[in-house]
């Protein structure tokens, strides 16, 4: 980014990691850590819809989430491996192993809350994505028969809760 672009407090931009076949072990399954793949198809409507949000996503959580893209013409082995069958198709990953997937184009508001509801422990130094502050996130989740929880279970449980309601939305 050039001086001009910090003096006026634009953010740099960071492109999601480029996977094929040769690297998406290295990249995914060996990785500790949060990771967000996109596989994407060459002639897919949605999948060009969410090009940018992708973008977007690399750029804001920078650091904490790796955010990658896949074009599963390119990497049909890796693709078949992890069971892709249609796109887009967004999985989430921590320390290699799947902890979530959907299919079909979502809104960024969505993609968001996917993000802060699978890596909530990841998140919880940074603000959420919903505005939902921490003392508000106790209180929003009693999933439990009603026990209200604490700490990280607590902000977990409303997280998943509202990506229900989102998920409902759609």
């Amino acid at each position: 980014m050039n001086w001009l672009g910090k003096v006026f407090g634009q953010k740099e931009k960071h492109q999601p990691v480029s996977l094929n076949d040769g690297n998406f072990g290295r990249e995914v399954l060996q990785y500790e850590g949060a990771c967000l793949v996109d596989v994407w198809g060459p002639s897919c409507q949605p999948c060009e819809k969410l090009a940018p949000i992708i973008v977007e996503l690399a750029s804001e959580y920078h650091g904490r989430v790796k955010v990658c893209e896949m074009n599963a013409a390119d990497a049909l082995k890796s693709a078949s491996r992890i069971g892709v069958r249609g796109t887009p198709t967004i999985l989430a990953y921590k320390n290699g192993a799947e902890i979530g997937r959907f299919v079909g184009w979502k809104p960024k508001s969505f993609l968001k809350q996917m993000i802060e509801t699978e890596f909530g422990d990841v998140m919880d130094a940074a603000p959420s994505a919903a505005g939902m502050t921490a003392e508000a996130a106790p209180a929003a989740a009693k999933p439990d028969g009603g026990k209200k929880l604490s700490g990280k279970a607590a902000k977990k449980a409303a997280r998943r809760q509202k990506l229900r309601r989102l998920q409902q939305n759609q």
